[in-house]
């Protein structure tokens, strides 16, 4: 184990991990401070999250992504709806169903606001040597299992 050399004894892997518990506090303002910047409230941020990862989702889907009724997930749509930032589209495979997209306009207001970060993020990683990123991208992909993992372990302990 390598220690820092404080007076404490304070190892590499105790700064790594405080930082990993403080992490979530960061992103968390940030959520807070994007949705008030896009003039959105922290659930409709997310569901225009979810949707940009995906070409498209049911209102069904959107609900289990985002943990919340399908009262609550009829009220973000109409209201991303109404703000065109979503739209409700038939699904191509099955007329039935109805699919809800991102639209552009989203897309661009997500990249204005988050270009700067995104432009601060990849100065950082160019000072990083190829090794190095290799280790980032493990360590950032390892990081993202454990939390969903551990989110799984902890939404069975919870009585419905």
């Amino acid at each position: 184990m390598v220690w820092v050399g404080d007076s404490q004894g304070t190892t590499l892997i105790e700064l790594v991990l405080e930082q990993l518990r403080i992490l979530p506090n960061d992103v968390d303002d940030l959520s807070g401070t994007l949705a008030g910047y896009l003039g959105l409230n922290r659930t409709d941020l997310r569901a225009l999250a979810v949707l940009q990862q995906t070409d498209g989702v049911t209102a069904g889907e959107l609900a289990r992504a985002l943990r919340v009724t399908s009262g609550a997930t009829t009220r973000v749509i109409d209201s991303l709806v109404e703000a065109g930032h979503v739209q409700r589209e038939p699904d191509q495979r099955d007329r039935r169903r109805t699919v809800i997209r991102i639209t552009p306009k989203a897309e661009r207001a997500f990249a204005r606001a988050l270009a700067r970060l995104q432009d601060d993020w990849i100065r950082v990683l160019e000072t990083y040597r190829d090794d190095e990123i290799h280790v980032v991208l493990r360590f950032v992909s390892d990081y993202r299992r454990l939390v969903r993992a551990h989110s799984r372990r902890l939404s069975h302990t919870i009585d419905p």
